[in-house]
């Protein structure tokens, strides 16, 4: 009998590392959106995003993500953003899409146009926001995700869109679960 049970274990040393429970996997994926710094709720630039996490359990998940924006307010203004952040989503799992709160802490570093006094800086970050994920090729081979936040950051050099307060980020993209 116990000839049987180191035979299964072998067997489970040589299940690959990638291999984990349905529930448990990285993921990868790209977003793109908008920018609204201020209270007239217009489109002052556009925002890049990348992502690689892992889900942890049905509710859970914790990403890496990578954050390029342009403030242009309709003037070509040229502030550009550069930021890394590590985001907890707590995920609310629905039969037809899965909507998330999403809270995170990151570095965010800021490059301001020519004409500005200040040429760039790096602060701190927070992220809080909300978003919804739906599926798009069956079975769970891609998905769409939409998510809006507000991201602050502790720049206070009055600069425009360095204010002090929170700017909020619209994107839509693809998620792609990875070692399917």
């Amino acid at each position: 009998m116990s000839r049987w049970l180191r035979a299964l274990a072998v067997c489970g040393l040589l299940v690959p590392a990638g291999a984990t429970a349905v529930n448990e996997q990285w993921f990868a994926g790209l977003r793109g959106g908008i920018a609204v710094t201020g209270q007239d709720y217009d489109n002052d630039g556009n925002v890049w995003q990348g992502h690689v996490g892992r889900t942890f359990g049905e509710q859970y998940a914790l990403e890496l993500e990578l954050t390029v924006d342009e403030y242009d307010y309709g003037i070509d203004f040229g502030l550009e953003h550069y930021a890394i952040g590590i985001n907890h989503l707590t995920i609310n799992r629905e039969p037809l899409w899965d909507p998330y709160f999403l809270i995170g802490v990151g570095a965010i570093h800021y490059e301001a146009p020519e004409s500005s006094p200040l040429s760039g800086g790096t602060d701190a970050m927070f992220n809080l926001g909300i978003g919804g994920q739906w599926e798009l090729v069956l079975p769970g081979r891609a998905f769409l995700r939409a998510d809006l936040r507000i991201r602050y950051d502790l720049n206070d050099t009055r600069q425009p869109g360095q204010n002090g307060f929170g700017d909020a980020l619209i994107t839509i993209g693809l998620v792609i679960p990875l070692g399917r």
